[in-house]
This record gives structure tokens, sequence and C-alpha cells, in this order.
């Protein structure tokens, strides 16, 4: 997957949305996209599956340069479940062993369930099925745990590192970059648009300051820097935010000011 000076405008929009990414990954490696709110992540994510321009209109230059099929699990798993039963929805455009699509995400026992009875992270798992009866060479994920648990999603995380051992190539937009940096080898930081860290997960995080304030807003600085510290500190004051985390120098820890 190589990406080459990527830039994406919407149709009656003067500012592109993403401007300018160069990045690139190989077969078989897991890439975590992260940034705050409005920063392209879908956006891109969008893009990579082709959705972006075929059924979303927008002006695309640059070079997008994906060699395999591909398949997209949606944050919102009910805009993609429709058929009466589990099963039924998994088969759904199958082109491999359905009943081995639904086991390898511990579904099987609700083959003949609606899923729309189902709970939130069964769902997920519903249309991650769905994609791997599909056998897609690399599979998207759009912030797969926005409302789970975390016993859940890390459940979700092990069962997508699995698949990632055995040769399937994985993205995922995520805000809870505790799981990027203990699952994924690789990293994409977004801010506004442009790149603003890539690379191995472990040496981004090294690299930058990682904060995580509310609402999901991620703010990147490099961590030698005091002057960016200073400018954060002035970006929590104006904001009126008194807590925010630190999950370089205390995971579990928190900042206060």
């Amino acid at each position: 997957m190589i990406i080459t000076n990527l830039t994406l405008t919407y149709p009656g929009k003067r500012t592109p949305t993403l401007k300018h990414l160069t990045w690139q990954i190989k077969p078989g490696e897991w890439l975590g996209i992260t940034g705050s709110n409005g920063s392209g992540k879908t956006s891109l994510l969008y893009c990579l599956a082709g959705l972006i321009p075929k059924h979303i209109p927008a002006k695309i230059t640059g070079e997008t340069l994906i060699n395999q099929s591909t398949g997209i699990v949606f944050q919102n798993p009910d805009f993609s479940l429709f058929n009466l039963t589990v099963k039924e929805e998994v088969a759904f455009g199958a082109t491999t062993n359905v009943d081995q699509a639904l086991k390898s995400v511990g579904i099987w026992r609700y083959k003949n369930t609606d899923p729309q009875t189902l709970s939130y992270g069964e769902k997920q798992k519903v249309c991650l099925a769905g994609v791997l009866a599909r056998n897609p060479d690399i599979i998207f994920l759009d912030e797969p745990t926005a409302m789970l648990d975390y016993k859940s999603s890390l459940d979700l995380y092990e069962l997508l590192a699995k698949l990632n051992r055995l040769g399937k190539t994985i993205v995922t937009v995520e805000h809870d970059t505790s799981l990027l940096l203990r699952f994924t080898q690789k990293a994409l930081i977004l801010d506004k648009g442009k790149v603003a860290a890539f690379g191995q997960t472990a040496k981004v995080w090294d690299r930058q300051r990682v904060v995580i304030i509310p609402d999901h807003y991620i703010f990147t600085a490099d961590s030698k820097s005091n002057r960016n510290v200073d400018i954060l500190r002035e970006f929590v004051k104006e904001q009126g935010i008194t807590h925010f985390y630190d999950v370089i120098d205390d995971p579990a820890g928190t900042w206060k000011f």
C-alpha cells in the first residue's frame, strides 16, 4: 500500500480535507491511524477502501497504489446489517466458507439469531465475519471500539491480532492510542489533514508526546521541546480543561494544572 502526495477535497469545500499525504506499509503489516476529531481519519480510510470517490464524491489528486483486495468494517454495524439471521448476513457476497468465518470470530452459536438482537460488540463481529467471508487481503476498520467497553475492545483487538498473524493486512482508525501502541506495527497521526507523525508505532510514540484530552482530542509535541509543552499548557488553559492524560510519561496517570 503506497500513498503518494494524496490530497482530497470534498465538493463545495475550498480547503482540502487531506493534504499531500505520503506514506506506505508492507503486506501483512498493521497500521493504526489516529488524530483529533476532524483530522481526516475516516476520509482517509474511505479513500483507501475505494468508497471515495466511487460512492462518495470528492476530488482526489496524488496516487493511491493498492494491489490487493480489501474489505471494510464501519463504525456503526447497524448500517451494514439487513438480513434476518447472522449466517445469512455473513453469507451475503461470500466467496469462502461462511461457517469458518463465523467460527473464526467466535459467533458460530449465533448463526440462526437475528443480528439486530445482538450486543454492539457481537454485531461488530458479525460485520467482521462478513468481511472475512469475502477473503480480502486488507481489512479496514473505522473506530471499531467507539461504542465498546474496554474488555470488548481488547477482545476485538486480540481477534484482529490473530488475523494479522495469519497474514492479513489491518488498517484501523482508532481513538484509543493505548490499543494502537499495544497491537499495531505502524502508526499514522493526522493533524488537520496532514501527516503529523508516521513510522513504527513504538518509535512514533517515543518521538512524540502524545496526549489524550477529553473528547478524544490528541495533541502531539516533540517530547524534547519545552516550547511545545508550553503551547500545550496554553491550549489546555484556553479550553478550560484541568486534567489530561500523558500516555508516554504515565499511561495510567493524570497531569493536573
